[in-house]
């Protein structure tokens, strides 16, 4: 695929803006494979020993089966983060399609993953973007992408992703690290 220096020069912007080491310039979620689960909604504070922050999800739009979330960090000087986010189903599982919606001039939004697992006391968010699930999409050429440095940034469409996200994203290798939450407020 070729691409302008314009559009090369947006991928860079995209990275810088974006919050993981897989991004991608299109949406995982479609109307077909987007879900809504309304007991993720609510306040859920971390529950690891070393996180001391807080999510807040909201249903920003049920029709749309769209999140409102904002991620506050335990410690005082760091900045809230404020994402839009939409679950989609790749097999059996969730992901969360996460975009950072700060307003960035000049920068493409990267949406970065994260598997959802429910849990006994909870639900633990996995980031999908370990160096051997961004190994298969690079230098196995897995899905199609551009390289921003030394890492890939996918510009694959939401089907294709979908269907290798299924085969190799849900696999243990594919989780960069987790993060438990426990709730505090909601349903």
């Amino acid at each position: 695929m070729r691409f302008s220096w314009l559009a090369l020069g947006l991928m860079g912007m995209l990275w810088l803006a974006g919050c993981g080491d897989l991004l991608s310039v299109h949406p995982l979620a479609t109307a077909e494979t987007t879900v809504f689960d309304a007991s993720l909604t609510g306040e859920w504070a971390c529950a690891d020993k070393d996180c001391k922050g807080t999510a807040l999800i909201r249903a920003a739009s049920v029709e749309k089966k769209e999140y409102d979330i904002v991620w506050i960090p335990g410690d005082a000087d760091e900045e809230a983060l404020r994402l839009k986010g939409k679950l989609v189903k790749v097999g059996e599982r969730v992901v969360f399609d996460l975009v950072s919606t700060k307003k960035q001039e000049l920068a493409v939004a990267g949406h970065f993953f994260m598997l959802v697992e429910k849990t006994s006391d909870g639900v633990k968010f996995h980031w999908l973007d370990s160096e051997w699930l961004r190994n298969r999409v690079a230098w196995q050429n897995a899905l199609a992408h551009t390289m921003v440095g030394d890492k890939p940034v996918i510009t694959a469409g939401s089907a294709e992703m979908n269907a290798f996200l299924a085969k190799a994203g849900l696999d243990g290798k594919a989780v960069s690290d987790s993060l438990a939450f426990r709730r505090v407020k909601g349903q």
